[in-house]
């Protein structure tokens, strides 16, 4: 009974209109701060929403490689992206180095972010996991500039 049920909301889902996904452009990489053992960085990504109606973003997933090691996680986006709106979003970036490691020269982020597109219908079958829309993005760069100073990482640990 359950999958007659499921294959119809996910007919009525495609059938509802397909939404534009929001456009994500990667821009820059900037480390914040230095830690003993790990580096923080804030990986600026710019999000278009092209709809005339709010997007609810969901989570971030994504795998950081550089020069010097690699990195992935999930991260909570819990923002809502106004209709015909741009803006920036920033994400956190945490890099395990040893203490004689190089300046990183290359970087390549790769991910997705799912979110909920707009109606109550589609928020029914995002609930019931039928529909989890996402759109993939990716960017690289060189080196990487150093922006404004933020706590060390690991300096809240407290010393034996």
């Amino acid at each position: 009974m359950r999958a007659p049920l499921t294959l119809s909301l996910a007919a009525i889902a495609m059938l509802g209109g397909c939404v534009t996904n929001p456009e994500i452009r990667v821009r820059t990489l900037e480390q914040v701060s230095t830690g003993p053992t790990a580096d923080e960085y804030a990986l600026h990504i710019e999000l278009r929403n092209p709809t005339d109606s709010p997007m609810v973003l969901d989570r971030w997933q994504y795998s950081m490689s550089t020069n010097r090691g690699s990195w992935q996680t999930e991260w909570i986006a819990s923002q809502t992206l106004p209709a015909r709106s741009v803006t920036e979003q920033v994400l956190p970036v945490v890099l395990v180095h040893a203490p004689d490691s190089t300046e990183i020269t290359s970087w390549r982020v790769t991910g997705n972010l799912r979110f909920l597109r707009p109606g109550q219908l589609a928020e029914t079958l995002f609930d019931l996991g039928v529909s989890r829309p996402d759109a993939d993005f990716s960017g690289a760069g060189g080196s990487v500039s150093v922006g404004a100073e933020a706590p060390a990482v690991n300096s809240a640990m407290p010393t034996p």
